[in-house]
């Protein structure tokens, strides 16, 4: 067997190493197992879902993860048979990719075993096997450099979105800013974006992650992590209660990539949310709110933060309908927005016993009476405070200039 030949059986890598590692964990398998593990899966969805889930875990050999989700979180039947196969699979891979970097540390060079180590950290990480993955990427990050460390780092991350680790995503990340602080790599930089706007979106910071949301638009490379549908969804739900009327125009009813998207037929509730908040069409908003809400509970990110962004959502829409008014009675704002007059005043009073909205209910006149001036006094008064500063540090100025 030639050099050539006899190289390329140690490695086995049938992709990149950048592409071998962009394709672990598969993030959409998560998505599976978030969407069988909901209350708002109906019982024939779990049965196909389930039959998805192991038929995945049969092809790849997941056996570590097949022992989580059928003994520890129980949403799949436990089963020691199929289990014991697939444990038997993982043996034997495993010992064939210790092989391969023997062979590469006796026989190669450092490229060789890096490369190999890369393959065993995407076994660890194809499998489920989340602690020996992370042992793993050590390993590997510390073999490499240069900005491909940076690709090793992105798989950390994925890692904690796979696992729904919070404080193992904000490591990574912290780790991939420092590291970009020594690097111009524009591309990874630009898929980066995606990445902490993510993390944002689960962190219930909807401002940070539409700001990097609108900023991927138009450079989006991350497709490890999500699609470019996924993008535009995301970047709407969260721009749309994160920046003002005229940027909502500027940057999503008037955006190329956003209409790309949204004018598609399957899409057309996304441009329809977007137009009838801008426009005040009230009850077309709540009834798109509404189809947006059943995408929320099984999104894999958004749905344990459906609940507390359909609150946000709905006191941005009260707070634009009352601006224009001193007072309005609930009757008439209930209509705007097709809900009861009851749903509708228990809405506004959580909404004013939590400073969301600066108005009063007046009951027996059954009128929303709206606090029209708040914002623009503080506004004067903060304008007047600083010019009384300003004044006084003239004034004393003055003196001194004078003695």
């Amino acid at each position: 067997m030639g050099i050539g030949n006899k190289l390329k059986e140690v490695l086995d890598l049938s992709m990149n190493p950048e592409e071998l590692l962009q394709s672990v964990p598969d993030l959409k398998l998560s998505e599976k197992i978030c969407q069988l593990d909901s209350k708002y899966c109906k019982f024939g969805e779990k049965e196909s879902m389930k039959n998805e889930i192991l038929s995945y875990i049969k092809k790849n050999s997941m056996a570590p993860l097949f022992k989580i989700l059928s003994k520890d979180i129980k949403i799949l039947d436990n089963d020691e048979e199929f289990l014991d196969v697939l444990i038997e699979d993982n043996n034997n891979e495993l010992n064939e990719i210790n092989e391969k970097i023997k062979d590469a540390r006796e026989n190669y060079g450092d490229v060789e075993v890096r490369n190999c180590h890369y393959k065993k950290l995407v076994f660890y990480s194809r499998i489920g096997s989340k602690e020996k993955s992370l042992q793993e990427l050590e390993v590997a990050i510390e073999k490499t450099i240069g900005g491909f460390k940076l690709e090793l780092l992105f798989l950390g991350i994925r890692t904690g979105f796979f696992w729904n680790d919070l404080n193992l995503i904000s490591e990574y990340i912290k780790r991939a800013e420092d590291l970009f602080k020594t690097t111009s790599d524009w591309e990874r930089k630009n898929r980066f974006k995606v990445y902490k706007a993510i993390y944002y979106l689960i962190t219930r910071n909807f401002s940070a992650a539409s700001e990097l949301f609108l900023d991927s638009l138009t450079t989006f490379t991350a497709a490890e992590l999500i699609s470019f549908d996924r993008l535009i969804f995301y970047t709407i739900v969260s721009s749309i209660i994160s920046i003002d009327r005229r940027t909502i125009k500027s940057k999503l009813l008037t955006s190329p990539d956003i209409l790309k998207i949204a004018l598609q037929p399957d899409n057309k509730f996304l441009l329809e949310f977007i137009e009838s908040f801008y426009y005040g069409r009230y009850r077309q908003f709540f009834e798109r709110l509404v189809d947006i809400t059943y995408i929320l509970q099984k999104d894999y990110y958004f749905n344990r933060h459906h609940k507390y962004y359909l609150r946000i959502v709905r006191s941005k829409a009260y707070i634009q309908y009352l601006e224009p008014y001193e007072s309005v009675s609930i009757l008439s704002m209930a209509e705007s927005f097709g809900i009861s007059q009851e749903f509708l005043e228990k809405d506004i009073v959580t909404f004013i016993s939590s400073s969301k909205l600066s108005c009063t209910i007046d009951r027996v006149r059954q009128v929303i009476i709206c606090s029209r001036n708040d914002k623009k006094i503080n506004q004067y008064n903060e304008l007047v405070q600083k010019g009384d500063l300003l004044l006084n540090r003239l004034q004393r100025l003055t003196r001194i200039i004078q003695v």
